[in-house]
């Protein structure tokens, strides 16, 4: 290296040198730590629990499992053996007061009775097709995609609750068709888990063959989030089911619903691997579950399937769907599915007792009013819940009905947040537990 060039290197080191120092700060600020004690206290790991219990435990016999198939295929299928809208003109009608637009505008009335009359009552039901959802879509109470809050909000993901989503549905989702709005936008349809108005161009009419098609195919259920299906802008999920065409060793090819050049429905054929998808139903083991279950937990909360998230049902539908079990869409119902034991009026310490006695950690859930919960074993003496929730709620000045927000999937006691000194009237999940559900039995 030139003599010349020594100094000029020396004198640039030195600078670099100054500006890297300059631009780190003296002190590091500490990033506050927001979980609750629980989440500190509990591993936030399924497998450790699956471990506990044994991993490869059968929770249901082949015979139990095969019933639960042939149940899943029946309600799964059931809209299209529908031959009249089974929900009336009084139910499927608006019936909330106007609330509140994003932003905290109140809905003006000529945008409200707009929207109604878009609804076009005075013919419903007006169709009767069999159809299928192309895509991930939302089920919604009106024909909008605009907001409805019961409150003045701001922003909609610091307080996800639009009083009009019903559930978001995944793609290859039969439905039967009922109604169609004034503007031709919005369909009224029904699925296996509730009524309501999807966008009509997320929907597609089928006929009998593209149907023979799907109802003689073997399932295929996804095991990842967030899948991309072949080539295709089309995403799916874990919870979604799709048919089955073909297996080798290391992809599966599954159907996929299409809009035909015809208006109708058509099949494509797309590969996906076997980290993504695997043959319906899974082997329902603790492992299977805690493999599934970890990678919906520390997700967002999201009322009715809000921005393509999960609330406490469709955290627990979605999870238990890709064994062959099949759940209601809404935490009341599946506090009632399967074997029932009532927790009404027992203690805090019998409650834990009973759920720990009786429970099947993996499969069985526990229901209090608006919430349900899985249970997933137990550590340190007490039971260990899988939940997506929004949080408890507290006292804060003089409001007693504020909330502690928790905002995402945890694995928890049945107490929560017992810690917290504002917590309403000192009570928390356990408080209002009422039923332990256990599928399949």
């Amino acid at each position: 290296m030139p003599k010349k060039l020594l100094p000029i290197i020396a004198v640039l080191c030195l600078i670099l040198s100054m500006i890297s120092c300059a631009s780190k700060p003296k002190t590091e600020t500490p990033v506050a730590d927001t979980r609750i004690q629980d989440e500190r206290t509990f591993p936030q790991d399924l497998m450790f629990y699956a471990k506990k219990i044994g991993p490869n435990k059968e929770l249901l016999t082949a015979s139990e499992q095969n019933k639960q198939e042939e149940r899943f295929r029946n309600r799964f299928f059931g809209p299209w053996f529908m031959t009249r809208c089974g929900i009336s003109k009084k139910e499927a009608c608006l019936q909330r007061t106007r609330g509140y637009k994003l932003g905290g505008e109140r809905w003006p009335q000529f945008e409200w009775n707009k929207m109604v009359q878009n609804c076009n009552m005075d013919s419903f039901p007006s169709r009767h097709d069999l159809g299928i959802t192309l895509r991930q879509t939302d089920l919604r109470e009106m024909p909008t995609h605009k907001p409805r809050y019961d409150k003045p909000i701001t922003n909609a993901h610091s307080y996800p609750f639009d009083d009009f989503q019903y559930s978001q549905l995944s793609i290859g989702t039969p439905i039967f068709i009922a109604h169609t709005s004034a503007d031709g936008r919005w369909v009224y349809a029904e699925c296996a888990l509730a009524g309501g108005w999807i966008d009509a161009n997320d929907v597609a009419v089928t006929d009998q063959a593209f149907r023979n098609q799907w109802l003689n195919a073997p399932l295929c259920a996804i095991t990842q989030e967030k899948v991309h299906l072949g080539n295709y802008p089309l995403i799916a999920s874990i919870g979604t089911t799709l048919p089955l065409l073909s297996e080798n060793q290391s992809t599966l090819t599954v159907a996929l619903p299409m809009l035909g050049n015809n208006g109708l429905a058509r099949s494509v054929s797309v590969q996906l691997p076997k980290s993504a998808a695997q043959r319906h139903p899974l082997p329902l083991t603790p492992h299977n579950v805690a493999k599934l279950g970890n990678k919906i937990l520390k997700q967002p909360y999201g009322w009715g399937g809000m921005y393509g998230l999960r609330d406490c049902s469709a955290m627990t539908h979605d999870l238990l769907a890709p064994f062959g079990i099949w759940l209601p869409r809404n935490s009341r119902a599946q506090a009632k599915t399967g074997a029932v034991v009532s927790l009404s009026g027992l203690s805090m310490a019998e409650k834990e007792k009973c759920i720990q006695s009786r429970g099947t950690p993996f499969l069985s859930l526990v229901g209090l009013p608006g919430h349900i919960t899985m249970y997933v074993g137990k550590h340190k003496d007490r039971c260990a819940i899988l939940h997506n929730t929004w949080g408890v709620r507290t006292i804060e000045g003089n409001n007693n009905n504020a909330r502690h927000v928790i905002g995402r999937t945890v694995i928890t006691t049945i107490t929560p947040c017992l810690e917290l000194p504002n917590l309403y009237r000192k009570k928390t999940f356990v408080d209002h537990i009422h039923a332990l559900a256990t599928p399949g039995k």
